[in-house]
């Protein structure tokens, strides 16, 4: 029988690295969301004091000084413009982190790598995962705040795991490609700062999706932040279903980034130490 190519053996070794070392990836993802909240005198109540204080912030900004009213949150006079912002604002932070983070994933954990028995494809799954831990705080922050306003979640919400999973596997892969390409460009990182600002504005984050017309459209439609953005808002606020095309493609997209940026650690890793 024929063997699987070299490279795609490899890949599923680190597959197997990243279960067979399960408790490590448990043990370095709560170090890391801990690590956030350690020295201040509330410690981890922070995890939901500052989303709190941040929606708050929000809602006096844009809902009571700017007076922005939006037709989805118009439509509901429970629902303030603070919640719809920040609805939107959890996927886009957790690609925003996951992408800075990334770039110089290697070079911050130089110690680790330079070490032969530590498995460094396990690196850029803690970041990712450690950021999208930190997520599902606000997460249960917004759902609170919901309820508290009149406007609880309908069953649409018991379909969020799936685009949960879609999503990890969609910052897992631009963890593991990012973290290659700082680790072989160290200076490309504020050029990726710099994308992730811009590619807020390409986001409807701060404005509804619909507003984009032509080209700018089109782009809106291509953009997987701006698709997990209304998928959010429809399962949340909305208590639609996502688009079924859009859906589809955007899971085969985050599946194979995934594969291709473990794909592309798995065969670049043994180089990291000589590049720290």
């Amino acid at each position: 029988m024929k063997e699987p190519p070299k490279a795609l053996r490899s890949t599923f070794e680190a597959l197997r690295t990243l279960y067979q070392r399960r408790w490590l990836l448990w043990y370095m993802i709560q170090r890391d969301v801990s690590k956030s909240y350690r020295g201040s005198v509330l410690g981890f109540a922070w995890a939901f004091l500052g989303p709190l204080l941040l929606i708050a912030l929000y809602t006096i900004v844009f809902s009571k000084i700017l007076g922005f009213r939006f037709h989805p949150v118009a439509g509901d006079p429970s629902l303030n413009f603070g919640l719809y912002l920040y609805c939107g604002l959890i996927p886009y932070q957790m690609y925003a982190n996951t992408l800075n983070s990334a770039t110089g994933i290697i070079q911050s954990n130089s110690m680790l790598v330079k070490k032969m028995v530590f498995p460094t494809e396990i690196l850029p799954f803690v970041s990712a995962t450690s950021t999208l831990a930190e997520r599902l705080f606000e997460l249960v922050v917004l759902l609170a705040l919901l309820v508290a306003f009149g406007h609880p979640p309908g069953w649409t919400i018991a379909l969020l795991p799936a685009i949960f999973v879609i999503q990890l596997l969609f910052i897992l892969g631009l963890s593991y490609l990012f973290s290659v390409i700082g680790a072989y460009l160290p200076d490309i990182k504020e050029t990726v700062r710099s994308i992730v600002r811009a590619s807020f504005f390409v986001t409807p984050v701060i404005w509804p999706a619909d507003k984009a017309k032509g080209v700018f459209h089109y782009i809106v439609s291509l953009n997987p932040i701006a698709y997990f953005v209304e998928a959010y808002r429809d399962l949340i606020i909305s208590h639609t279903l996502p688009g079924a095309i859009p859906t589809l493609g955007f899971t085969v997209f985050s599946i194979l980034l995934f594969a291709g940026g473990l794909m592309l650690f798995v065969r670049a890793k043994h180089r990291f130490p000589d590049l720290i």
